[in-house]
């Protein structure tokens, strides 16, 4: 599935912001010293980064974290940039990287860190009690297999150390951090014994891997289960983990090579996982109606989005989905009004209370709107429009990573 504008680096949904044709001055005017900038009563945050997709990029560019207030007003703090960042927010501050650093903004102010790494993040997550934070990065393709990096950050300083594997997938479990790998590089001889680990349709096809990846376990990764789901497109990046039971929506191949959309949990403490397809409410595939198909990779949800036994995700028509995981019965909530398409892209951010809505629209006029739902009433609460920050110098930028308030 070909997504707008810029490329999903088997993420959800990547924002091209093309809101405005703003000049240098503008985005320079908003900047704010590291040295003063706090994190006042912002109420929602996200990073702009350069589009890689624009041809011609023969200098590295900056990244921009954008604090945006109920207002719509701005305030942009400059980093070196990231290819693709995400961020965490917790009691302690709101958490942040580029490519040589990281970052925690606080009531009393900024603090950061040396830390190289790569480029591409997979995901962020805050550690329980204030104790920090946790990261995965993706260095690619190594002699070797796949390593992705894992950086724990606290109000001292960050560590790096790398795991084999691509993990696209990851789940924060009571402070530990588990992924789920589609690429398993160095591991995959070792799914051959297990019965199901190998596709009969496509024989280069991987498994999908489960591995602890923090704490570490001896300096490394500690391969946890196999599924033998192949091409899958699970690519969500921060999916929810309750009681030690990781769940999140599927769309893959079997061994045989036939389709399955469905909604699993699987238990880190056994290796044991469960799935049931996504069906309507009279037990029809969702894609016979609920739900397009070739649309269905567009949609969004986070590590907070399971309430009251069900997991709920933005399609990418506009309405808040709500799929039962013990039956995987799935039916609409409301509709945002929020289209994800060729002209437009949405992103969904879950707390306990709120369910917040980000849409860009690709038509270099219209800003950034923000929309807030009562979770439990599916209510409008608020809406911020965000003018401006689409491009300097002629180079688009991407909003990459959202967060907002723990407790909004």
């Amino acid at each position: 599935m070909r997504l707008p504008r810029s490329i999903a680096l088997a993420a959800g949904v990547l924002f091209a912001v093309t809101a405005c044709t703003s000049p240098d001055s503008e985005i320079a005017e908003n900047i704010t010293d590291p040295d003063v900038v706090k994190l006042g009563e912002t109420a929602v945050a996200f990073y702009l980064s350069s589009d890689t997709s624009v041809e011609n990029q023969a200098e590295k560019r900056p990244g921009y974290l954008v604090l945006v207030g109920a207002d719509g007003g701005t305030r942009l703090v400059e980093t070196s940039g990231m290819s693709e960042p995400h961020l965490a927010w917790s009691e302690t501050g709101l958490f942040f990287s580029d490519d040589s650093r990281d970052y925690i903004l606080g009531k009393d102010g900024l603090v950061s860190f040396e830390n190289k790494k790569a480029s591409h993040q997979q995901s962020a997550f805050p550690l329980p009690g204030g104790n920090g934070f946790v990261s995965v990065y993706n260095d690619g393709f190594s002699d070797s297999g796949y390593t992705n990096q894992v950086a724990v950050t606290t109000s001292t300083g960050s560590q790096l150390y790398p795991v084999e594997g691509n993990y696209f997938m990851n789940a924060l479990c009571d402070g530990v951090l588990n992924g789920i790998a589609t690429e398993v590089g160095t591991h995959l001889p070792a799914s051959a014994a297990i019965p199901g680990m190998r596709s009969k349709a496509d024989p280069t096809a991987e498994p999908e891997l489960l591995s602890q990846l923090y704490p570490a376990t001896e300096g490394q990764e500690k391969v946890l289960a196999w599924r033998g789901a192949f091409d899958a497109g699970d690519h969500n990046r921060h999916v929810p983990c309750h009681n030690g039971v990781i769940t999140f929506l599927s769309d893959y191949a079997d061994a045989d090579g036939d389709s399955h959309m469905t909604v699993v949990s699987w238990d880190t403490r056994t290796g044991n996982y469960t799935e049931q397809p996504l069906v309507d409410a009279q037990g029809r595939p969702i894609i016979e109606g609920l739900v397009d198909f070739e649309t269905f990779s567009q949609k969004s949800y986070d590590a907070r989005a399971v309430r009251e036994g069900h997991l709920e995700w933005l399609a990418a028509d506009g309405r808040i989905m709500r799929t039962a995981i013990a039956s995987g019965i799935t039916e609409p909530r409301f509709d945002t009004g929020f289209l994800s398409g060729n002209d437009s892209a949405s992103q969904v951010v879950f707390t306990d209370r709120s369910i917040h809505v980000i849409q860009e629209t690709f038509d270099g006029v219209s800003p950034v709107k923000i929309k807030r739902f009562d979770r439990a009433t599916a209510g409008l609460v608020t809406e911020i429009t965000v003018p401006g920050l689409a491009q300097q110098r002629g180079i688009e930028f991407n909003v990459r990573g959202t967060a907002v308030p723990p407790t909004a």
